[in-house]
């Protein structure tokens, strides 16, 4: 990375950077806001009025090379944040998962960082494929952001609050969601910056109430929710009910072709209080992890 400076930061031993990021990995080239390039996650987020990127690797167990623009003394709360560096893997009753546990030991909850992130990303994600919601963040990300070129690839962060509250409809429209969709992202950005939508610390205290709060939203529904705290903060028990993906993982992962999605919440309820990273476990052993690089 050209004029880049970097930091090694601590982590647990057992946390796996590779494992971890699976579901950047699984989206594939298409997203503006992170990719996973031979053993390197690039990331980058709209941070105030700046526009931060980072460079992450592993080198060895237990330690994260950080490379930035600028030198960041936050880089172990970024990790914290988004990379769920200070999270353990749970205990499992349930053998399935158990053995899922000890194929990906080193899996921690990836997420968007914040509960603003996660709801425009579940917006944008709703009833299309990851290549297809992948492509409405980047024109969505690109009408807002000048890209910059990392890795041969150029990258883009989501819009801010302030951004999508003063912007046209018909420029939010041309990301390719629908007027509605448009409309909603909108009115939550407008939200908020009146300070009218649950904190990140709300969130990760009472995901019951914010649930409830994220429902009052327009085109928010039970599963646009329950990925909202999912991929927006990582929280360890979102259940996203009617995820197709999720369904097909368990399926495979229980060894029951014919399982329904109202027998999946109702197993899912067994999991409680880690749903979410039994749902991470379940995808991984579907979709598979980044292979390491040769």
């Amino acid at each position: 990375m050209n004029n880049s400076r970097y930091q090694c930061i601590d982590v647990p031993a057992s946390f796996s950077l590779r494992e971890t990021c699976a579901p950047v990995w699984w989206i594939g080239n298409g997203s503006p806001r992170h990719a996973w390039i031979e053993d390197t996650l690039v990331v980058i987020e709209a941070s105030g009025d700046h526009v931060v990127y980072r460079e992450v690797t592993q080198p060895i167990p237990g330690v994260l090379r950080i490379s930035s623009a600028v030198s960041d003394v936050h880089h172990a709360t970024w990790a914290r944040r988004v990379l769920g560096t200070g999270v353990n893997m749970p205990s499992w009753s349930d053998p399935v998962l158990e053995k899922l546990s000890g194929t990906f030991p080193g899996m921690r909850p990836y997420s968007d960082g914040s509960l603003f992130a996660g709801i425009i990303t579940a917006i944008i994600g709703q009833s299309v494929s990851l290549a297809s919601a992948a492509a409405a963040q980047r024109k969505l990300a690109m009408a807002f952001n000048p890209g910059v070129i990392r890795q041969e690839r150029v990258f883009s962060p989501l819009p801010t609050a302030s951004q999508l509250a003063d912007a046209s409809l018909g420029l939010i429209r041309a990301s390719g969601v629908t007027w509605k969709r448009a409309e909603a992202l909108q009115f939550i950005a407008r939200e908020q910056l009146a300070g009218r939508l649950p904190t990140d610390d709300q969130a990760t205290s009472d995901q019951d109430e914010v649930t409830r709060a994220l429902l009052a939203l327009p085109m928010v529904g039970k599963w646009t929710a329950q990925s909202v705290l999912l991929w927006g903060i990582g929280a360890m028990d979102a259940h996203p009910t009617g995820d197709v993906a999720l369904l097909n993982a368990a399926r495979k992962a229980y060894a029951r072709p014919t399982m329904t999605m109202r027998e999946l919440d109702a197993l899912s309820e067994e999991w409680r209080p880690d749903r979410g990273m039994a749902a991470r476990l379940l995808w991984a052993n579907l979709f598979g992890t980044p292979p390491a690089a040769t």
